[in-house]
């Protein structure tokens, strides 16, 4: 099995000037964007405009913790996010 590991494990993996889940935000938007057109089509191109500065001012990691709190996402061997207690 050959895995290949960053170089530095704290640095995010980028995609052009982008984080990985900036770079999926913005290509979706604009597919759609582009497929839809008009109104709706701009609109999706500013709140990605807004999305982006907004999400640089939160923690790596924020948008997959806040899809777990929202039950969209599960960690593997980890409580729901609605357990109060746990016990190993």
């Amino acid at each position: 099995m050959d895995e290949r590991l960053p170089q530095y494990l704290h640095r995010p993996v980028q995609i052009l000037w982008f984080g990985s889940d900036e770079f999926l935000a913005m290509t979706s938007s604009v597919f759609v964007a582009a497929i839809v057109g008009g109104f709706v089509g701009w609109a999706l191109i500013a709140a990605l405009l807004l999305f982006i500065p907004w999400k640089r001012t939160k923690p790596r990691g924020y948008l997959v913790h806040l899809a777990w709190r929202w039950g969209l996402v599960s960690f593997p061997h980890y409580p729901g996010p609605t357990q109060t207690r746990f016990f190993e």
